[in-house]
C-alpha cells in the first residue's frame, strides 16, 4: 500500500533557498473537530467517526487520485518507518485502526487523523521555504474547512492538546548544518542566544561529543499563541536567515584561521565516502556533512547541496530496507546479516551520487 509513495515522494532531492545552510523547511498545523474529546481521551467510536469526517472530506475534493489514504492499522512496519524518517510520523504513533495517514503523492503534504489532534496537517519543502509551507498547508485546511468545524475559543484561538500549539496551531521548523560553528566552538553560546529569543534550537541526530550528528540542528518556534500565523513564520525566518549569516561567517573564517585542518577534514570524508565498501549511518552521515562543509568553502567540485540533503533521507535504514526488499540492486552474497547488507547499499548509493565529485586544489 506504501509502495508508491516511498518511490515517488522525493521532495527533498529538489533545490531551493539558502541550502548551503537550510536543508529543509516544514509547517504543521493542529486542529480539533468540534463536539469531540482529544485523541488521547477520546472513545474509539467517536474516534472513528472523526476519521470517517476526515476521510471523507479527501475524498470529496476536486482531485483525490492525489493522495493516498490509509488507516494506520493497514499501514506495514516498513512504511511507518519510512515516514517515520522523513519526520511525518512520530517513531511512536499508534497503530489503532481509528488513526490514519494522508500522504500526497509527492510527500509534499500529510495529514495526520486521531494522533494528539484530530488533524494535524504538515507541509514540507527543501531550503528556506516556510511561507510557502505556509500557504500550502492553509490550502489543506481550507479544504477541509468545507466539510468540518475546527473548535476555537475567543481570545485563545485554535484549540490543541498541546498548551505550546494552542492560537495558530502552528509548529514551523527548518533543520539546518551549522558545521562552521560547531568546529569554532560557537554552536553552544549560539543555541543560549536562540533559546533565549524564545526559538527551540536543538539537535537533530543523537549526539557525538555535545555536538549533534552531521552538525544537523532543527530551529523551531516555541509558541503558537503571540501573534498570528504570518507574524510567526515572519519571526522564525528572520532567525533562520539569521543562523545562515552566523553559520556562512564562521566557515568563512574557519578556513581563514585553519586551512589545512578544514581541508584535512573534508579530503578524509570524500575519499572514505567515495571507497569505502561498508558505512554504518552514523558514520555516513559525518562524512556527508564533512562534504557539505567542503563543497560551500569550494573545496569540493561536482556535487550540488541538494543531492546530499537527499542522501540524508535515502541512506535511513528503512529507505535501504524498502530497497533491499524490492530487489532492484545486487549486494554481495557474502554479506548475509541485514545491518551489513544495509552498509553495503549506503555505500553504494553514496558513491553514485558522489561519482563526479572531486577534490578541488587550492588556489
Amino acid at each position: 500500500m506504501f509502495d508508491k509513495t516511498a518511490e515517488t515522494a522525493a521532495w527533498y532531492t529538489e533545490d531551493g533557498l539558502e541550502t548551503d545552510v537550510v536543508l529543509s523547511s516544514r509547517v504543521r498545523i493542529a486542529r480539533n473537530i468540534d463536539g469531540f474529546r482529544f485523541p488521547l481521551t477520546i472513545k474509539a467510536d467517536d474516534a472513528e467517526r472523526v476519521q470517517s469526517l476526515v476521510f471523507d472530506a479527501f475524498n470529496h475534493q476536486e482531485h483525490p487520485e492525489q493522495y493516498q489514504i490509509i488507516q494506520m492499522s493497514n499501514l506495514d512496519v516498513l512504511g511507518r518507518l519510512i515516514l517515520s524518517e522523513r519526520g511525518v510520523l512520530e517513531p511512536d504513533s499508534g497503530n489503532e485502526h481509528w488513526r490514519g495517514i494522508i500522504v500526497r503523492n509527492d510527500g509534499v503534504l500529510s495529514v495526520t487523523v486521531n494522533m494528539e489532534d484530530h488533524v494535524r496537517i504538515a507541509a514540507f519543502s527543501s531550503g528556506l521555504s516556510l511561507f510557502s509551507c505556509g500557504k500550502s498547508t492553509a490550502s489543506v485546511e481550507d479544504l477541509l474547512q468545507k466539510k468540518l468545524s475546527f473548535s476555537t475559543m475567543p481570545g485563545f484561538g485554535y484549540l490543541s492538546s498541546g498548551l505550546f500549539s494552542t492560537g495558530t496551531g502552528i509548529k514551523a521548523s527548518a533543520i539546518v548544518c551549522l558545521s562552521g560553528l560547531a568546529m569554532n566552538g560557537l554552536l553552544e553560546r549560539v543555541i543560549r542566544d536562540f533559546l533565549a529569543k524564545g526559538f527551540i534550537l536543538q539537535g537533530y541526530y543523537g549526539q557525538r561529543n555535545g555536538i549533534s550528528l552531521g552538525c544537523l540542528y532543527q530551529i523551531a518556534n516555541l509558541s503558537a499563541s503571540s501573534g498570528d500565523s504570518d507574524s510567526q513564520l515572519s519571526v522564525l525566518n528572520q532567525a533562520v536567515t539569521k543562523l545562515v549569516e552566523l553559520e556562512r561567517k564562521s566557515r568563512s573564517e574557519l578556513l581563514r584561521s585553519r586551512p589545512t585542518i578544514v581541508e584535512d577534514s573534508v579530503f578524509r570524508a570524500i575519499v572514505t565516502a567515495k571507497y569505502a565498501r561498508l558505512l554504518p549511518l552514523s558514520e555516513a552521515i559525518d562524512l556527508i556533512h564533512r562534504i557539505k562543509l567542503g563543497l560551500n568553502l569550494d573545496l569540493i567540485k561536482g556535487i550540488a547541496n541538494h543531492d546530499l540533503t537527499a542522501l540524508l533521507y535515502r541512506i535511513q535504514n528503512a529507505h535501504l530496507r524498502f530497497v533491499i526488499s524490492n530487489n532492484t540492486i545486487i549486494i554481495e552474497e557474502e554479506l548475509i546479516s541485514e545491518e551489513t547488507r544495509m552498509d553495503r547499499l549506503r555505500a553504494m548509493i553514496i558513491q553514485e551520487v558522489l561519482k563526479d565529485a572531486d577534490i578541488k586544489e587550492r588556489r
